[in-house]
């Protein structure tokens, strides 16, 4: 095979245990002529820094040539991580090994190792709240997924009949209806308005529902041909303002009825709308942009970060398309039954058609 190391001078004394397995990807001249020492040599720990950096360039280099006689003699590409990650340990084991003759203190060092080890600990690959919003018994075993999109009209529909009162009272108990989000990509607002109820399920859980409902049924003032004109600062604007209405509204409905009072005055729940507002436009507009104004919460609780180019929200909004592509879901509505596609669903069913399947469905 052809050598792709040259033998190391003599005088260099860059030896280290794990080169070796590199000898028999060498010529066997070149390899009599290579000497690996099984640790740095007391004369080189007392060279000059500029040696020790270029022992550490040489030993970088050494790995990715091993690396590429690798892929060649196996036949099989190999990945840049892949070399990466071998140099890195390399380099990694030289520097321990005591070839660089200048080592931190112990405190730096302590403090180097620790977020190197928390750097180098896996990224959570999955959602920090489970994608959808549920409503009714999931316990019972019989759930009904229905992925939809706030900018579909069918979607719309059908999500008017199964989120209806009469519709709820009926099946609630028996069985869950989970709905999912759908980003569709032709219509640029779609994504805008998720995130917001995206925003709404991590502040205000108990109003998920009915932020789902309202956003449904005013769903035609944000299609396509109302809100063409509007950037996406001003749809942030408008889509926050009208989440933190639905909030506060739903709030002071729930006072009322529980201590049977006239609820908030005016100047009080506008005061109220005020912060709910300012407090969605965190994660939804973007830190780094004018008006931004970062969660600190959200660097624990979805990952984000203060310096990203996207808003907070961003990281569950990647993870819920994520999960919508994995599931195969391409257009809306779409439904399934405990997992299965149920492609004879349509957003022309009537109520009737619906008792139908679900009373076959729920024996």
């Amino acid at each position: 095979r052809h050598s792709y190391l040259h033998p190391i001078p003599a005088q260099a004394q860059l030896g280290h245990d794990v080169c070796t397995s590199t000898s028999r990807y060498t010529s066997s001249s070149s390899a009599k002529e290579m000497r690996f020492l099984p640790k740095a040599t007391t004369s080189l720990s007392r060279a000059p820094v500029a040696h020790s950096i270029s022992a550490s360039i040489f030993y970088l280099l050494l790995i990715i040539c091993r690396a590429t006689a690798l892929s060649i003699n196996n036949d099989k590409p190999i990945s840049r991580r892949t070399i990466c990650s071998t140099a890195l340990v390399g380099i990694t084991t030289t520097a321990s090994s005591g070839i660089l003759c200048n080592p931190l203190p112990a405190a730096a060092a302590s403090k180097l190792s620790a977020s190197t080890a928390v750097a180098s600990q896996p990224q959570l690959n999955f959602p920090r709240y489970h994608p959808g919003l549920t409503v009714g018994n999931a316990g019972t075993g019989k759930i009904c997924e229905v992925f939809v999109d706030f900018t579909c009209p069918y979607s719309r529909k059908l999500f008017a009949i199964t989120s209806s009162s009469e519709f709820f009272d009926s099946y609630h108990t028996k069985m869950a209806f989970v709905y999912h989000n759908v980003l569709q990509p032709w219509h640029h607002q779609s994504l805008w308005l998720h995130e917001s109820s995206f925003v709404v399920k991590m502040l205000y859980p108990e109003v998920e529902f009915p932020y789902w409902k309202a956003l449904f049924e005013k769903a035609p003032d944000w299609y396509d041909e109302k809100i063409y004109s509007l950037t996406r600062a001003e749809f942030y604007d408008q889509i926050s303002d009208f989440a933190a209405g639905v909030v506060v509204g739903d709030m002071e409905q729930e006072h009322q009825s529980g201590d049977g009072n006239d609820g908030n005055d005016e100047a009080t729940t506008s005061a109220l709308q005020a912060q709910t507002k300012e407090r969605i436009l965190q994660y939804l507009i973007p830190p780094m942009q004018p008006g931004g104004n970062f969660p600190l919460e959200a660097k624990s609780s979805l990952g984000s970060n203060p310096t990203d180019d996207e808003n907070a929200i961003f990281p569950y909004t990647r993870q819920v398309v994520k999960f919508q592509r994995k599931r195969g879901v391409h257009v809306t509505p779409t439904c399934f039954f405990n997992g299965i596609e149920q492609g004879q669903i349509s957003s022309s069913w009537s109520r009737k058609e619906w008792d139908d399947f679900l009373n076959r469905a729920l024996q």
